[in-house]
């Protein structure tokens, strides 16, 4: 209740383990009706959604228009958070604090107004927040309250930027910056995705194609034009070899791990790749080593933070001798998303710092990393 408007009725509830199943009713205003809005991250033509199920479950998606329809087409993001106009035009959100894979079923009646809403996780135990204001500002402003504020953006970020696959040399960033000066036209940052690494190894630079890369930038940040590097969620695992992140990451042990305790292996960019585990308080020193050992050579302005879903080219393992001897998806009772979670993601079965599993935190990977990398800067 906000106030005597009735805006939100629990149907029913049912906890257990793999399994938390959540029937519900949003009473939104009928007049000119509309429904609810959220649950992101979906990408459709409207805001308000539509009779269907929408999925939560982050992964690397390539054009992921919502059909609302099972295979899910959800991307990177995860929100379990949605708002709406209620009866006595104020408005209300609804936010359930659960980074599980889970299904929400929406049916609206646009007669009465309400919108049922059925959510399906495969387990945790959420909290539910309810905000309430006189306008969606109002109740956008609280969910920040407590999911936390976004940082203010900086000047140089606002400005035109150009980023591009395939550029592959120093020269082609070259050409590109002069272009825009030849032509009078207004530039303000230089991205460089994977191409600018040696082997596609983070915190490195190819020292042949990208030679200079480093006297570049000084040059073009003289101009005030700033310059972001792709920095990507699987370090390369150079078992026996000289790639100095891998190894100290190893010696720090900060990589997230098979359920028998050995390092996980995935397949990027590449080829095996070990992920950070950024749950583990000694990761974020590691990486904030080494991105400050990169910046010290490449004095960049951001980091593009890629591939932190996190991506696998695998469907779990990649190798047979890292397969849990009783994988937690044959346990499932229920499975999200229409599709086998760990479709190009980790094994549900590898594991965080704590026990914490993949099934409980892969959602949660990239802001994770996002916190590691602005305690950075």
């Amino acid at each position: 209740m906000n106030g005597g408007t009735n805006v939100w009725s629990l149907s029913g509830f049912l906890l257990g383990e793999y399994m938390n199943l959540i029937d519900s009713v949003a009473h939104t205003n009928p007049t000119n009706y509309k429904g609810i809005m959220g649950l992101g991250e979906q990408v459709s033509s409207d805001l308000f959604l539509p009779d269907g199920v929408f999925s939560l479950w982050s992964r690397d998606a390539a054009d992921p228009v919502q059909s609302a329809t099972f295979p899910a087409t959800n991307m990177y993001g995860t929100h379990p958070m949605y708002m709406a106009k209620a009866t006595d035009n104020t408005w209300f959100g609804v936010y359930t604090n659960l980074a599980a894979a889970q299904d929400w079923f929406v049916t609206n009646d646009a007669t009465t107004g309400d919108v049922s809403l059925k959510s399906m996780a495969v387990g945790g135990v959420g909290d539910i927040f309810f905000m309430f204001g006189a306008t969606p500002d109002a109740v956008v402003t609280q969910y920040h309250t407590i999911v936390g504020k976004p940082v203010l953006t900086p000047q140089w970020a606002l400005g035109w930027h150009q980023c591009k696959w395939g550029y592959t040399d120093l020269d082609m960033l070259k050409q590109v910056v002069q272009n825009y000066t030849d032509n009078i036209l207004p530039f303000n940052t230089m991205w460089s995705d994977i191409d600018y690494m040696n082997n596609y190894e983070d915190f490195t630079f190819d020292p042949v194609n990208f030679a200079g890369l480093g006297d570049w930038v000084n040059t073009i940040k003289a101009q005030n034009i700033s310059y972001v590097p792709i920095i990507d969620a699987g370090i390369a695992q150079r078992n026996g070899g000289t790639y100095e992140p891998y190894n100290d990451g190893v010696t720090n042990d900060v990589f997230i791990k098979t359920s028998t305790g050995d390092i996980f292996t995935g397949k990027v960019w590449p080829d095996d790749a070990a992920y950070p585990d950024f749950f583990n308080p000694a990761t974020s020193v590691w990486w904030s080593k080494w991105l400050a050992d990169f910046q010290s050579k490449v004095a960049f302005d951001g980091v593009w933070l890629d591939m932190n879903e996190a991506s696998n080219f695998c469907n779990g393992v990649c190798y047979d001798s890292q397969l849990a001897s009783s994988p937690v998806k044959d346990q499932l009772m229920y499975t999200p998303t229409g599709r086998d979670l760990e479709t190009k993601s980790m094994a549900l079965d590898a594991v965080h710092m704590g026990g914490v599993t993949e099934l409980d935190a892969h959602s949660l990977f990239g802001t994770m990393e996002l916190k590691a990398t602005h305690d950075y800067f």
